[in-house]
């Protein structure tokens, strides 16, 4: 379905068979697992695909049918990638969606404060290089991008951003983002800006986002705006984390982390 409009109380859509999805913006996005739990995470899966489900169960107190299920997972992607994603590998896995499009789907552990400035920084490379409109997608397990109207499947080292041009291509891409608009909105409404219809009454979140758009607009034109200052601060601090994604880059360059890339038939169940 695509929006067509949003009213006080209905949102007007209409079909759209073949059209890739999107997370709509209501989704609510809540802060991102740390890169710190992230390498932990990801040295538990290297170790725990390989052990027997009983030895988990035993050592980490868990459901029998949990350990089993888990032990199940894991070895079902490793199956289909080769290896787990982990501490020590990410995994690049591209294939084909049901529209024929390319999906290009990075597996790593490091968490969504990672991924998010990754996805914003591969987006902005990917119009760069190949004047493509990329839709990067983020969580804490991994980014997905929609690569519409390749015919050659997309490449491995895509992924690689030189740690140096990290920061100026966030900061470039971070401007037109929905995670910098909806900050703004938050921060807007925080100092007041977007004030409310009827005293004492919440203003509907559709009202705040249309007046805050508006407020963005005219604020682009002054890049010292406190509230645009402070949206770009909170968004470079407090919701990515610039530093963790560097020092893996310059991991991966190094090969002190390894980069496996592969193409599947369907999507692989970590992805």
């Amino acid at each position: 379905w695509r929006i067509e409009e949003i009213t006080r109380d209905r949102v007007i859509v209409t079909p759209a068979p073949g059209t890739p999805g999107a997370v709509p913006f209501w989704r609510g996005d809540g802060v991102g697992r740390p890169a710190e739990l992230g390498r932990a995470i990801g040295a538990f899966a290297r170790e725990a695909v390989g052990r027997k489900p009983a030895e988990l169960a035993r050592e980490y107190d868990l459901d029998r049918r949990a350990a089993t299920n888990l032990v199940a997972y894991l070895r079902e992607q490793q199956a289909a990638t080769r290896v787990v994603p982990s501490d020590e590998t990410i995994v690049v896995e591209r294939f084909r969606d049901e529209i024929g499009d390319w999906r290009l789907c990075m597996l790593s552990p490091w968490g969504g404060r990672v991924h998010a400035a990754w996805g914003l920084a591969l987006a902005a490379r990917i119009r760069d290089e190949h004047e493509l409109e990329a839709d990067a997608i983020w969580s804490d397990d991994g980014i997905v991008v929609h690569l519409p109207d390749a015919d050659e499947p997309p490449p491995a080292n895509l992924v690689l951003i030189e740690p140096d041009e990290l920061e100026d291509l966030v900061v470039r891409e971070l401007s037109g983002s929905a995670l910098f608009g909806a900050r703004f909105r938050e921060n807007a409404a925080r100092a007041l800006l977007i004030p409310r219809a009827y005293p004492g009454k919440r203003t509907p979140l559709w009202q705040q986002r249309l007046k805050s758009q508006s407020l963005l607009e005219v604020a682009r034109d002054f890049p010292r705006f406190p509230l645009v200052l402070e949206t770009y601060r909170e968004c470079l601090r407090d919701v990515l984390d610039l530093p963790a994604l560097e020092a893996l880059l310059r991991d991966l360059a190094s090969r002190r982390i390894s980069l496996v890339e592969v193409e599947t038939p369907t999507a692989s169940p970590f992805a």
